[in-house]
């Protein structure tokens, strides 16, 4: 009956007040009656609105929405809905058991609920880990709107289970941009098609501006004006996401690892790869190789990647890259673009490896994918007053000095790269694709 009812600190605050009256009555006697007087209304006001709490706790309810998935490093928000059945109004403060992975301490929402009324708000949340997510109880903390002496709980079951996946959010986003005639607006880049399409789509209608070679003079006779045949570029492409699992890739950015912003970029890709009629595929790889998922185009191969994405993890092994070439010359036949994800911090990585690099890029389209540490280049910007500062500036260029490196070596050796910003890879890589598409990179 008892444990669910707190005083507050109204209540300590009168007492207080009360036990300084009673201090002044030993030099001033008529004080004593005053603090009398003070005890008394205290508590027969306290057990009040015990009495009307004990019998408003039963017309209390809440509610919480939440996605059954949610996408992982995007800003989402968790919908309540708290109901007040009573005819009294009512200070409510509202607790959830939120999922530790969200690292929120501090959800407190104070509400002040009508007779016969309901109230909503919106709780805006960032997974940065994936996985599952459990929510516990919703607890309403409540007291009179104008006694607040003390105030009661009720917790109302809303355990549930989230899943937090690869981000659904930055897919649908980016699907809509590549496939609009804003993709400009967000930094995608578009590439003038080289050469003339080469895969038979329909027959159509001559119009103004068609190449005179495509005409079909069969279906001409036939139909007395004049058409044309209608080409597109080239479908059923191979493309495979390779994903380093490596320690390498174990860096945050932005409360993300440097493997989960390369997991969201994979499934983005994977969807504009599938909608360009193109076929994709999944590898994932550390010191030994992960999952491989082959490269096809049916609508259950999204929802297979984007599974194979969400139980992916990263440790502290060095990524094997020997074990991989051997893995791919012996698994995939079919030359393929090779969307390569992976973190070179010093040339040293890189040229060790490099040997299969070349080897693995005579055999497919090899596009290497690492990452610009940005913390650095601010720190390579950042204004000295120290010997200590100028030492840090001073490594931080080197590093970033180093990163180009790396890309002109790649570059030396044929080899295509992408130097990018976490922030920005899914840009990149979906503009990096479209470019292929479009000079035919084979």
């Amino acid at each position: 009956m008892f444990s669910n009812t707190f005083l507050k600190n109204r209540f300590f605050l009168i007492l207080s007040l009360a036990i300084f009256v009673f201090m002044l009555s030993y030099s001033y006697a008529f004080f004593f009656r005053i603090g009398q007087l003070i005890i008394s209304l205290l508590f027969l006001f306290t057990l009040l609105e015990w009495f009307i709490l004990f019998r408003v706790a039963a017309f209390l309810d809440g509610r919480r929405e939440v996605f059954g998935r949610l996408s992982l490093g995007d800003d989402q928000y968790v919908k309540y809905v708290i109901y007040n059945h009573s005819n009294i109004e009512l200070l409510t403060e509202i607790v959830d058991e939120l999922p530790y992975q969200l690292q929120e301490r501090n959800m407190q929402v104070l509400k002040f609920l009508k007779p016969q009324s309901k109230q909503k708000f919106d709780l805006k949340i960032r997974p940065t880990v994936r996985g599952l997510y459990m929510f516990g109880h919703l607890h309403i903390y409540f007291s009179t709107r104008w006694l607040q002496l003390l105030q009661r709980r009720v917790s109302i079951d809303r355990r549930e289970e989230v899943k937090v996946i690869p981000s659904i959010i930055q897919m649908k986003r980016y699907e809509l941009e590549v496939f609009s005639h804003t993709a400009l607006l967000s930094g995608i880049r578009r590439v003038r098609t080289i050469g003339e399409d080469d895969e038979f789509e329909h027959i159509r209608a001559f119009q103004q501006g068609d190449n005179i070679r495509s005409m079909n003079w069969k279906a001409t006779s036939r139909k007395h004006v004049p058409m044309v045949n209608q080409f597109q570029n080239t479908r059923s492409q191979i493309v495979y996401c390779i994903v380093d699992k490596g320690r390498s890739m174990k860096m945050p950015f932005a409360g993300l690892s440097l493997l989960d912003h390369a997991i969201n970029a994979s499934l983005v890709i994977s969807n504009i790869v599938l909608k360009k009629y193109d076929r994709i595929g999944l590898i994932t790889f550390s010191d030994k190789i992960g999952q491989i998922v082959g490269a096809e185009n049916t609508p259950q191969q999204l929802g297979l990647i984007a599974q194979q994405l969400y139980n992916q993890s990263t440790g502290y092994k060095e990524s094997n890259y020997e074990l991989l070439f051997y893995t791919l010359r012996q698994r995939i036949r079919r030359r393929s673009i090779m969307l390569f994800f992976t973190n070179f911090e010093h040339l040293y990585d890189l040229e060790r490896n490099l040997e299969f690099f070349r080897a693995l890029n005579r055999r497919h389209l090899l596009v290497i994918i690492f990452f610009i540490n940005t913390e650095l280049s601010e720190t390579s910007e950042m204004q000295t007053e120290s010997i200590s500062d100028i030492y840090l500036k001073t490594t931080a260029k080197k590093t970033l000095i180093e990163k180009e490196l790396i890309l002109n070596t790649l570059k030396v050796n044929g080899i295509q790269s992408i130097l990018t910003r976490p922030e920005d890879l899914s840009i990149e890589v979906i503009s990096k694709y479209l470019e292929i598409k479009a000079k035919r990179m084979r």
